[in-house]
């Protein structure tokens, strides 16, 4: 995380940083588009070609920026200040909590009219984790639109598997077996002279993937309930045992040799180049990023990259896995709003949003139910890796990210505080319990600041 975006986060976005550079120019009444920069270049063309359809049918000039991620938040938290801010925006991890902050504070356009008369088309699910609660009005209502969905899964190596002498059905099906296993499989190959890491867990006090692994990890050791529906906060008695547990498990195999050392410092993609320069046997990803980015080595796609769900808990019953929902917002600042709905009405036609998953490689999953059901390639069973993130997130049970019910926890996670408490056990010298109490009181002092209602 840079000290610029940090600082910002922490101050909920109400800070006054100096903007870089020259703003860019726009022609008047020309619609600005703030998106994501995608994985893989498939992704960032099929927008491009998207956006120049959409501005040759409607009329509409379109100016489309790709920024990375991570700049892309920094970039906007800093417009809203200065009153230069884009007409649309979509960043994979927006929802994680610049929108439920946003929408705290009455900086974002209301766009129950741009889902209305789509409501019982989209996922039910999806739709849920777009509405967040504005302080100044005092009620919840749709600041975003689902675009696409994903849920933690895991890819594996087959190739490192079989060398250990193991196959696809060894695999184990319940939580603690399942991510032990790979230890195994690292001391069988470095038997072999591999310098290979068992696992490839996140554990960065940057970017998302590290705060999703930790989620999987606190709801598997029945932590599920730490924020409920209403905005209120449980993290004494079985919830603080669930963090005390996630935390142990996460940390222990790192402290033992079984994670990258490098894995403290990873961002988002990190993991992926990991795995991909096969340093790693296994990694939880939030997306099947990894094996659609290596669409044109068949062999590594159908072959040699196996992608599973979240294994089911120790007690063998299935987890349910945070489904996170990318939408597009319209900063209420935006000087376009009237065609800023215009684009997303256009942009979310079943059939053309369809079209645009499958372009990507249908990387993420989609909003709409129907899809499943009119179109065979979202459960093509020739495709190794699609069918099972379906199943996962659409089928399985899920449930909504907690920042979804209050952006006070969008504001933990904003500050790290579980992944700092990670860091207080591996660089620090914490007990899984001291660092839990330390990150409950922190998390006790945020929810003091966000009182609903």
């Amino acid at each position: 995380m840079t000290e610029l975006f940090r600082r910002t986060v922490l101050a909920g976005l109400g800070v006054t940083p100096v903007l870089s550079g020259a703003r860019r120019a726009r022609a008047a009444g020309s619609l600005v588009i703030w998106w994501g920069q995608g994985f893989y270049r498939q992704e960032d063309q099929a927008l491009k070609d998207l956006v120049a359809a959409f501005a040759k049918e409607t009329g509409i000039a379109a100016d489309l920026q790709l920024i990375n991620g991570p700049d892309l938040i920094t970039k906007f938290i800093a417009g809203l200040q200065v009153g230069d801010v884009p007409d649309v925006v979509q960043t994979n991890t927006g929802w994680i909590f610049l929108q439920p902050q946003a929408a705290w504070n009455d900086q974002l356009t209301d766009l129950s009219d741009v889902i209305a008369p789509r409501e019982k088309e989209f996922l039910p699910a999806a739709l849920d984790a777009c509405r967040y609660y504005n302080k100044v009005l005092k009620k919840r209502s749709w600041y975003a639109v689902p675009i696409k969905g994903a849920t933690l899964m895991e890819q594996i190596w087959r190739p490192m598997l079989h060398e250990a002498g193991f196959g696809d059905g060894d695999l184990p099906k319940t939580h603690d077996a399942f991510y032990d296993f790979f230890q195994v499989v690292q001391d069988k190959l470095r038997t072999k002279g591999k310098r290979v890491f068992g696992l490839g867990y996140s554990m960065a006090t940057r970017d998302g993937d590290s705060n999703t692994l930790f989620s999987s990890f606190l709801i598997a050791y029945g932590g599920a309930g730490i924020v409920t529906a209403d905005g209120a906060l449980h993290v004494d008695g079985p919830i603080r045992a669930a963090a005390i547990k996630a935390l142990e498990r996460l940390t222990t195999p790192y402290k033992k040799g079984y994670v990258p050392p490098g894995a403290i410092n990873w961002g988002d993609a990190d993991n992926n180049s990991a795995f991909l320069g096969k340093q790693i046997v296994m990694t939880p990803n939030a997306s099947i990023s990894i094996p659609v980015a290596q669409m044109e080595k068949a062999d590594q796609y159908y072959k040699e990259i196996i992608t599973t769900g979240i294994p089911a808990g120790n007690d063998g019953k299935s987890l349910p896995n945070v489904l996170q929902t990318v939408g597009a917002f319209v900063p209420k600042a935006a000087k376009n709003i009237d065609n800023a709905k215009t684009f997303l009405r256009w942009f979310t036609d079943p059939a053309r949003l369809n079209g645009y998953q499958k372009e990507i490689r249908g990387r993420f999953l989609p909003v709409y139910p129907a899809a499943l059901k009119t179109d065979p390639f979202w459960l093509d069973p020739s495709d190794p890796h699609r069918p099972v993130a379906v199943k996962y997130g659409l089928i399985e049970p899920t449930i909504a990210p907690w920042q979804t019910y209050t952006p006070a926890y969008a504001q933990v996670v904003s500050e790290q505080v579980w992944t700092a408490a990670e860091a207080n056990i591996t660089q620090k010298g914490m007990t899984p319990e001291q660092a839990a109490d330390v990150a409950i009181d922190r998390i006790k002092g945020i929810f003091a600041r966000f009182p609903m209602g």
